[in-house]
C-alpha cells in the first residue's frame, strides 16, 4: 500500500518535467464551463482478503450495477469527477451467486437487501493531452485516475472509506456525445465484506475491481478549450503549462484522534493528541483549483515529545507509538477557491479561503499497519508578497480501525460509527520558479 501510493504521488509530480511546457496556456470563461454528464453499466469483481480471486470470482465475485457521474473538465490535462454507483441492488441485473459479498456464502441475500453503494471523487489526468498536446477534433482519449469516496453495504449495514486507482478511455462520437469506457480498483476496509477474517495489521487488503461503459455528454453551453495569447485574453482565466504555478509549504501541525467509541469531547485530551511537522506540494492549474501531495509526520519527533497519547497502537502500550516511530499520513487533496469560483480573479487579493476534498494513507510505524483514509477540510492562505504566504487549515479524515492498533474498533457486531481524526495545520507557502 505504502509502495501504491508513493507511486502516485511520483507520476503526478513527474508528469510537471516531462509534460510540454512551451504555451501560455487555454481561455476559461468562468468555472461553470465544461461541465459533462455520465450515465453507464459497470460490473465488480470482488477480491475479498483470503480468498483465491483468479481461482472463484466467477462466479462467486461478480456483480451488476449501473453508475451515473458528473464530470469538470478543468484544463485539457485536468478533470474532476464525481460518480455514484448502486452495485447488486436492481432486479433487472440479477444475480444469486454473490457469495464474495456480505452476508459471506448466502447466495442472492445481499442482492435482496439491497447491493451497495459506492460514492467517489476522481481526478482524472489526461494522457493525450499531456504528452502530445490538446486537439479538441481528437477521437480518442485516455485518462489515468486516482479515487477516494466511500462504500455502504446494505448487506450487512456497514460503510467503510474507499480509495483506488484506475484506467479510461473515451471515444468522441460528435461535439455532443461521446462513450467512456473505465476499469478500476477500489481498496475497502475489513468490515465491508462483513466477514470474522480481516487484513490484520500491515499485509494485504479487502477490495474490488469495477469496469464500466457508457455515454458521456456535455451539459454546459461552453466546452472545449481556446489557445490564449497575451493581447485578446488578457482578461480572461487561463489554465497554465504543467511546469508553473507550483508552491511548497511546510509547517507544523496538532491531531486530535478520535477511534470510534471514545468520547472525543471528554477525552481527547491528553488521550487522543499528537504533534507533528508536514510537507507538501501544490500545483495550480487555475485560480479556481489546485492539486496538493502532502506528508505529515506526526508523534514521531523527540521536540514534540509526548507520552500521554491512549487512542492510538500498540494498544497494550500505547505510549510506545512515538519510541517506535510515531504514525505518517500520505494524502492528496483538491483545494477549490471559494472566493475565485463565486466572484471576480483579483491577483492582489490577500486572504484566499479554500475547502477541499481528501483521500490517503495512514500508516501507524509502531505496529506496521497501513489504512487507506478519506475526508475534508477548509482553510486559508493569506498572501505577504509576489512568492511568499501563510497558510492555515483543518481537516477530519475517516480511516479504518487497523490504524488504531485496538484502541477502537467497528467490529462485526456494530452497525454505525467510525475511526478517524482531525488535524489543524499552520505553515508558510512559497512559490516555485519565476
Amino acid at each position: 500500500m505504502k509502495r501504491v501510493f508513493g507511486l502516485i504521488i511520483a507520476g503526478v509530480m513527474s508528469l510537471g518535467s516531462t509534460a510540454a511546457d512551451t504555451d501560455e496556456g487555454y481561455v476559461i470563461d468562468s468555472f461553470w464551463t465544461n461541465w459533462y454528464l455520465e450515465a453507464g453499466l459497470d460490473m465488480s469483481l470482488q477480491n475479498p482478503y483470503g480468498h483465491d480471486f483468479f481461482g472463484g470470482v466467477f462466479p462467486n465475485g461478480k456483480t451488476f450495477g449501473v453508475n451515473v457521474a458528473m464530470l469538470k473538465q478543468v484544463t485539457p490535462a485536468v478533470g474532476m469527477r464525481l460518480r455514484g454507483n448502486w452495485e447488486n441492488g436492481i432486479g433487472l441485473l440479477k444475480n444469486d451467486h454473490d457469495n464474495w459479498l456480505a452476508p459471506f456464502y448466502q447466495p442472492g441475500e445481499n442482492r435482496r437487501k439491497g447491493g451497495y453503494v459506492t460514492f467517489v471523487g476522481d481526478l482524472q489526468l489526461d494522457i493525450h493531452n499531456i504528452f502530445w498536446g490538446y486537439k479538441p477534433e481528437r477521437k480518442w482519449n485516455m485518462q489515468v485516475f486516482s479515487r477516494a469516496g466511500g462504500a455502504y453495504n446494505f448487506g450487512v449495514s456497514k460503510g467503510t472509506p474507499l480509495i483506488g486507482l484506475g484506467i479510461g478511455n473515451t471515444f468522441r462520437l460528435n461535439d455532443k456525445l461521446a462513450i467512456y469506457f473505465d476499469v478500476a480498483y477500489n481498496m475497502v476496509s475489513s468490515g465491508f465484506t462483513g466477514v470474522e477474517k480481516n487484513t490484520g495489521t500491515g499485509s494485504n487488503s479487502n477490495g474490488f475491481f469495477d469496469i464500466s461503459v457508457g455515454v458521456k455528454t456535455n451539459v454546459s453551453k461552453t466546452h472545449g478549450f481556446r489557445k490564449a495569447t497575451r493581447e485578446e485574453d488578457k482578461d480572461k482565466v487561463l489554465t497554465k503549462a504543467w511546469g508553473k504555478e507550483w508552491y511548497l509549504q511546510f509547517g507544523m501541525d496538532m491531531s486530535l484522534q478520535n477511534p470510534y467509541g471514545k468520547d472525543f469531547f471528554g477525552g481527547v485530551f491528553p488521550n487522543g493528541k499528537t504533534f507533528g511537522v508536514d510537507v507538501a506540494v501544490v500545483k495550480r492549474f487555475t485560480p479556481q483549483v489546485a492539486v496538493r501531495a502532502k506528508v505529515n509526520w506526526e508523534n514521531g519527533i523527540p521536540l514534540f515529545e509526548n507520552h500521554h497519547l491512549t487512542w492510538i497502537g500498540p494498544a497494550d502500550n500505547p505510549s510506545e507509538n512515538m519510541d517506535k516511530g510515531g504514525y505518517l499520513f500520505i494524502s492528496a487533496d483538491i483545494p477549490l477557491s471559494i472566493k475565485n469560483i463565486l466572484s471576480e480573479i483579483d491577483p492582489e487579493r490577500k486572504w484566499d479561503p479554500y475547502v477541499f476534498p481528501r483521500f490517503g494513507l495512514g500508516c501507524n510505524l509502531a505496529i506496521s499497519s497501513s489504512s487507506p483514509c478519506v475526508g475534508a477540510g477548509a482553510g486559508t492562505t493569506y498572501k505577504l508578497n509576489d512568492r511568499w504566504s501563510l497558510y492555515a487549515d483543518m481537516a477530519y479524515q475517516v480511516i479504518t480501525s487497523e490504524f488504531t492498533g485496538g484502541a477502537g474498533h467497528t467490529g462485526m457486531s456494530v452497525a454505525a460509527g467510525s475511526n478517524g481524526f482531525m488535524d489543524i495545520n499552520i505553515g508558510a507557502q512559497v512559490r516555485l520558479g519565476k
